[in-house]
């Protein structure tokens, strides 16, 4: 929950007589740093969400203003500080329609004020800000482990504006990479991109790394304002062709901070879902009946039913490389149609009877009745969290 620039402006208004000139309907950006920036190349170095102060010096004219906003924005600045005086003499009109339509926020500061004086201001609230945030996500861990403590989060977390009584959601993201020492920078990279995409579309949030996941707690949202949150950051993955799997687990999106707990321990769940069947997101209220099995205490009692039922068959199908598992779980997802199994699997009726007669050999059970079948069912079921 990074600083807004709407609060900085507030504060820097009257006391460095700074100006807002167009994009006002981006003053809600967060503000995670501030850089002074003079060359146009430089907007690549940017991480995004920088407030970006500029004097113009080493140019001529002000007609290279508007590609450097165009690169600022495209690196997702929080917004541009223009220091007006003998190099900025005036800010271009077609910088300020630029801004008014890509909600830019474009101020100015008048050149008697000293920017190291606004700099070192700005630098100071941020770090107060980041403080705070700490904090605020030392709470949140708090209410999450230790639920029955309210002494260890409550009043930090009402103090900061957080209701105990809103709606909380926990969010679990996680990446799979094949080099392990770069997992850490991918989860500083996501979130610092998840950052500013939250940022513009929920007030009250608190995003932190633990057990080298992203952790992401939305207070007082709408459950379609979140899933919009969610499908933004997975598009943005999408878009930078990422050389790592990220997957996301979200738990239920329920009143009262006491939930909060229990809202993470069912993102967990489905975080491991998600994972075992390569599916970027899974909604713990989406899961039907995955939520019997993954409120289970105890997964050694899953690993025994599924070994049970359906052990001896995968250890066949290992020894021999058969696709008797397959075979069987087609059979019973399609009602127990012989037609149907081999028109999916391009063989014949007959070769689908004789894999049939084999498989009750192996498992030694009938697979026929209603109780063998959801018996056999639950077990695939179970491979799929295990």
């Amino acid at each position: 929950m990074s600083i807004r620039l709407a609060y900085l402006y507030q504060k820097a208004e009257r006391i460095y007589r700074m100006k807002l000139i167009a994009g006002e309907s981006g003053i809600n950006h967060s503000v995670q740093w501030v850089h002074m920036i003079e060359d146009e190349t430089a907007a690549t170095f940017l991480r995004g969400n920088e407030l970006v102060f500029t004097t113009g010096i080493g140019h001529q004219g002000e007609t290279w203003l508007l590609s450097f906003a165009k690169g600022l924005v495209s690196h997702h600045a929080a917004g541009l500080i223009v220091n007006t005086g003998p190099y900025i003499k005036t800010v271009p009109p077609e910088l300020i329609q630029y801004c008014k339509e890509n909600e830019f926020p474009l101020f100015t500061i008048p050149w008697e004020i000293h920017l190291v004086d606004v700099t070192r201001y700005f630098c100071r609230c941020i770090i107060h800000r980041e403080q705070k945030e700490l904090n605020v996500a030392e709470a949140f861990k708090n209410a999450i482990f230790f639920p029955e403590k309210s002494s260890y989060y409550q009043i930090q977390l009402e103090s900061q504006g957080f209701n105990i009584h809103w709606h909380y959601c926990a969010v679990v993201l996680a990446v799979q990479t094949d080099k392990e020492d770069h997992s850490e920078k991918l989860l500083n990279e996501i979130q610092s991109f998840s950052e500013i995409i939250i940022s513009h579309l929920v007030e009250h949030y608190c995003i932190s790394i633990h057990n080298n996941q992203l952790l992401i707690i939305f207070a007082n949202t709408e459950d379609k304002t979140l899933e919009t949150c969610i499908d933004k950051i997975l598009q943005h993955y999408e878009q930078k062709n990422r050389l790592y799997a990220c997957h996301i687990g979200i738990g239920q999106n329920k009143g009262g901070l006491l939930l909060l707990s229990k809202s993470y321990k069912q993102a967990i769940s489905v975080l491991r879902l998600s994972q075992k069947n390569k599916i970027a997101k899974v909604y713990y209220k989406d899961v039907g009946i995955y939520k019997i099995l993954l409120s289970s205490g105890d997964i050694n009692v899953l690993y025994e039913i599924y070994n049970d039922t359906l052990g001896s068959l995968a250890d066949y199908d290992a020894a021999n490389k058969t696709d008797y598992l397959l075979t069987l779980k087609c059979y019973l997802e399609n009602d127990g149609s012989v037609q149907t199994v081999a028109k999916l699997t391009f063989v014949h009726r007959n070769t689908i009877n004789y894999k049939l007669k084999k498989i009750k050999e192996i498992m030694n059970c009938p697979i026929n009745s209603v109780e063998d079948r959801l018996r056999i069912l639950l077990a695939y079921k179970i491979k799929d969290i295990l």
